[in-house]
């Protein structure tokens, strides 16, 4: 048999390997952010919202505090959510796996590329096989690939991966400058996107213009290699900053100074990861360091010293200059995680998936520069490979494991409270699965012990008010949910499941006043909008009352309700003008024109002096072809 042939077979082999290992996945649940960004959020369930979602961050998240600006992963999701039929996980499962093995794909093809720039040899093919593959099993990128939200990573990174590749064509795709296509698209993905622009000046520094990191501190060399990624920094950055203009709710939450101090600690805990993948967990119980004098952060900031320092010894030659670029690739993708920006969690595990396309470059490249010392002997090259073919067995092993975790919330919740005993979130959340089992009592005792981590958590008192309620202790109930709101002002979830309560005891006049404060600070959170409908609908008797919640789903930009409610008013009212004309409103929001038109032809008929009607008559004439 032919090498190319050995070589294509090897190929297949990898590739299927990667399939079969997570064959057992694709029917994994919805987890954790999934609720708000998915379950729970109402854009994403008719496709026309998608340009919607280029001009309006609020359509990412029905919580106001994550709405943050990702339009292509919010656009995958509605067209998912369509081929799908409606909330079925195995239907974004294969999106995300599929954006995946493009990536494994692209990666074979750069991680080549970058190694023939240093060393053209035949052995580089396999040795690039080898690190895509490794990459792809890697048993820490299963938090990523099980985690659907976690799409954003995915594709940043596959568009990252993209961009460099075009890049580094050199031909005309260079020329046209085609590489800020993905480079745009994976900041429209995922804010660390924008970390393709410095990605591409290390690129430039090392493979193009042959300098070392220290030739780069004097300002010609600097200037000369900044002026071909330009186009990358100015199109990266504008495209950050007009998400951030657009992502007026988002909070990430945290405080700055101890988030900066524990960074240090948690990068070397991601480099610990891509070593021995074996403290690996959905929710991690870390703490922010309250003091640069933690010990901690000395550890993390040598660790800092030792890799810069191997980055600017091995960017000295050509040969060795894949391990600098992998790792300046580990450290600038973790700089929008891991810098002054405080996030709600000081560590999470699938950040490591786009940091870990420079670790795996630098260690394969580092054992490749290795062999050849080893000899050529036959039972050398056969040790080798049995090496190899360990390591990727014991990562697929590990990954199939971590998929039978992430099957459902309770598997996933159960280990998160035994990797992390101390994380109040991953108490209440398995306690939250218990009280949906009926199993009260141990539900109570893993919300009272995330109370003693998390004791301020508004999500803990929501449900510790929903328990409360179903033990029949109501004034226990209303303490929580008060709880919550004090806590969490800003967030619909607290004013949500207090009214759920208050309708399931009679106090529907109150629910009502609640869900409308979740819904204005949440248009779509879908669960608000239907308990809201049908606490009207019980009610609603006469015409006004029909068309005063049209006009209140017209404001939430819910236009087919709004058309709805105002028919049910012209049932009951046949020559209800304004009802006409909310349906004529609607309908031009809706893009049909023909039908706006008709709506406001006979609200005028009814009322010839209707000014609104004839204003939005006028419009939708305007408007039609």
């Amino acid at each position: 048999m032919s090498t190319k042939a050995t070589y294509g077979l090897a190929c297949a082999a990898a590739f299927l390997a990667v399939v079969l290992t997570y064959s057992n996945h694709f029917r994994n649940d919805f987890h954790f952010d999934d609720a708000h960004t998915i379950q729970n959020n109402l854009f994403i369930r008719d496709v026309r919202n998608i340009p919607r979602f280029f001009t309006n961050a609020a359509t990412f998240s029905s919580l106001p505090a994550n709405q943050s600006y990702r339009p292509l992963v919010t656009t995958t999701l509605a067209v998912d959510y369509r081929l799908g039929g409606g909330l079925r996980p195995v239907m974004f499962h294969v999106t995300s796996f599929a954006l995946f093995l493009a990536q494994g794909i692209a990666l074979l093809v750069l991680y080549r590329r970058l190694m023939d720039a240093s060393r053209p040899h035949p052995m580089n093919r396999w040795l690039a096989l080898f690190a895509a593959t490794w990459y792809a099993l890697h048993t820490a990128i299963a938090e990523t690939v099980n985690y659907i939200i976690a799409r954003s990573d995915i594709m940043s990174s596959l568009f990252s991966v993209l961009a460099v590749l075009i890049y580094a064509s050199r031909g005309r795709a260079r020329t046209w400058h085609l590489y800020l296509i993905p480079a745009a698209a994976a900041v429209l993905s995922k804010e660390q996107g924008v970390m393709v622009a410095p990605i591409l000046f290390a690129y430039t520094a090392l493979f193009e213009r042959h300098l070392s990191l220290r030739d780069l501190l004097r300002p010609r060399d600097f200037l000369a290699t900044l002026r071909p990624t330009l186009p990358a920094f100015v199109v990266c950055t504008g495209i950050l900053l007009m998400g951030m203009s657009l992502s007026t709710n988002y909070n990430p939450g945290g405080e700055r100074w101890p988030y900066l101090i524990t960074q240090p600690y948690a990068l070397l805990h991601y480099a610990l990861m891509f070593v021995a993948p074996v403290d690996l967990t959905a929710d991690t119980d870390w703490q922010p360091f309250r003091t640069v004098f933690d010990g901690r952060v000395f550890v993390g900031v040598l660790f800092i010293v030792a890799a810069i320092g191997t980055a600017f010894l091995t960017s000295r030659r050509k040969i060795s200059r894949p391990i600098a670029f992998g790792i300046l690739w580990f450290f600038l993708s973790l700089v929008p995680s891991s810098s002054i920006i405080p996030l709600s969690e000081v560590v999470n595990d699938h950040r490591m998936y786009f940091a870990f396309v420079g670790l795996i470059l630098s260690a394969s490249w580092a054992i490749g520069l290795a062999v050849p010392r080893l000899g050529s002997a036959p039972r050398v090259n056969v040790m080798l490979t049995a090496a190899a073919l360990i390591v990727l067995a014991a990562h697929a092993a590990g990954t199939w494991q971590r998929n039978i975790i992430w099957r459902t919330e309770e598997s996933l919740w159960l280990d998160v409270t035994e990797r992390s005993p101390k994380n109040g979130r991953g108490l209440m959340t398995y306690g939250v699965i218990q009280m949906q089992r009926g199993n009260l009592a141990r539900a109570e005792e893993y919300y009272n012990r995330a109370l003693q981590y998390t004791p301020q958590y508004a999500y803990l008192h929501v449900n510790l008010g929903v328990l409360k309620g179903a033990q029949g202790k109501r004034e226990d109930a209303e303490h929580h949910f008060r709880e919550a709101q004090k806590y969490d002002a800003r967030n619909p979830v607290a004013y949500f499941y207090y009214a759920r309560w208050l309708a399931s005891i009679g106090r529907t006049e109150e629910a009502t006043v609640l869900l409308r404060t979740a819904l204005e600070l949440s248009p779509a959170h879908i669960e608000a909008k239907e308990l809201l409908d049908s606490l009207s609908a019980t009610r609603l008797t006469t015409p006004e009352q029909w068309l005063e919640r049209s006009l209140r789903q017209y404001q939430g930009r819910f236009f087919d309700d709004s058309i709805a409610s105002s028919r049910e008013a012209l049932k009951l009212r046949p020559d209800y003008a304004e009802a006409f004309n909310n349906i004529c409103a609607a309908e031009n929001q809706l893009g049909r024109y023909a039908d706006a038109i008709t709506a406001c032809e006979r609200a005028i008929a009814i009322k010839p002096d209707f000014p609104l009607a004839r204003n939005n008559l006028a419009y939708a004439r305007s408007r039609r072809p």
